[in-house]
C-alpha cells in the first residue's frame, strides 16, 4: 500500500511539472542539383574558393582553420587522381592572374572590384574548367537556458519474496527469493544551458566558360551537444564524395 501511494504521489508531481522539449537529436537538410546535359567528365582542373556568409560567426583564425579543412578535402589524393580531377586554390589563381596581367590584384580588388572579378573569371576560364565555391553560410552556436525540472526514470529495486516449499522429508519450510523489480522514481534535473551547433555549407560548381552553375549542394545541420568542426568535416567529406561521383556518372 505504501509503495502504491508513493507512486501515485510521484505521478501527480510529474503531471504538475512542465517538462522542456529538449531534443538531443540532430536535424539535417541535404539538397543537391545538377545541370542536365553538362558533361562532368570534361572537368579536369577546378579552382577552389572558400567564402563566408554574414551568419558564419568565425574570426580570422577560425576562417583559416575552415579554409584548411576545405583544402584537406579538395586536394590531390589517390581518390581524385583516379577520377582524373585536380585542384588549384583561389589565392594561387590570383597570383597567376596578377603575373599574366601585370596587375596588383590586391589593390585592384579594392579600387575596381568589377575589373578584378572579370580578370579572375578570365583566368579561371584559361587555366581550369570550373570554379568550385565552398561557402560557409552558417557557423555558430545558440544557447538555450533550461530551468530546473522534475523527471521520472525507471530503475530496479531488489525485493524479498517469501514462499513455502515442501522438502524431501515432507516438512514445510520458508524460502527467501530476492528478485529485481522495475520501479519508477522522480528526480530533479538541475538548471543548465543547452548548446546547439549550427552549420550550413553551400558548394557550387561554376562552368568556367559560362560562369553559370552546373552543380550545387547545400548541407545544413543543427545538433545539440555536437562540435561544429566535426559537423563541417562530415559535410565536406560528403561534398567531395558527391563531386567524385559526378565525374564517374
Amino acid at each position: 500500500m505504501v509503495r502504491k501511494a508513493w507512486r501515485l504521489v510521484a505521478l501527480c508531481l510529474l503531471l504538475a511539472c512542465l517538462l522542456p522539449a529538449a531534443l538531443a537529436g540532430a536535424e539535417e537538410r541535404k539538397d543537391e542539383w545538377k545541370q542536365s546535359g553538362f558533361d562532368f567528365k570534361t572537368v579536369k582542373l577546378l579552382v577552389v574558393k572558400t567564402e563566408f556568409g554574414p551568419d558564419a560567426a568565425a574570426d580570422e583564425l577560425k576562417r583559416l582553420v575552415l579554409t584548411d579543412k576545405v583544402k584537406g578535402q579538395f586536394s590531390i589524393n589517390e581518390r581524385f587522381a583516379k577520377a582524373g580531377l585536380a585542384f588549384l586554390y583561389y589565392p594561387e589563381m590570383v597570383k597567376k592572374v596578377s603575373a599574366i596581367n601585370n596587375e596588383n590584384m590586391a589593390e585592384l580588388e579594392k579600387s575596381d572590384p568589377a575589373q578584378f572579378n572579370q580578370l579572375m573569371q578570365d583566368g579561371v576560364a584559361f587555366y581550369a574548367q570550373g570554379l568550385l565555391q565552398v561557402r560557409f553560410n552558417v557557423y555558430n552556436d545558440t544557447v538555450r537556458h533550461i530551468p530546473a525540472y522534475m523527471e521520472s526514470y525507471t530503475t530496479t529495486e531488489r525485493v524479498c519474496s517469501r514462499r513455502t516449499v515442501t522438502g524431501p522429508d515432507g516438512r514445510q519450510m520458508t524460502v527467501d527469493d530476492w528478485i529485481d523489480v522495475p520501479v519508477t522514481r522522480i528526480r530533479e534535473v538541475p538548471a543548465h544551458d543547452e548548446i546547439t551547433a549550427h552549420t550550413a555549407v553551400e558548394v557550387t560548381l561554376l562552368d568556367a566558360k559560362t560562369n553559370q552553375p552546373v552543380w550545387k549542394m547545400v548541407d545544413s545541420r543543427d545538433a545539440v551537444g555536437k562540435d561544429k568542426d566535426g559537423m563541417v568535416d562530415r559535410i565536406l567529406k560528403r561534398a567531395a564524395e558527391r563531386l567524385e561521383a559526378l565525374k564517374k556518372d
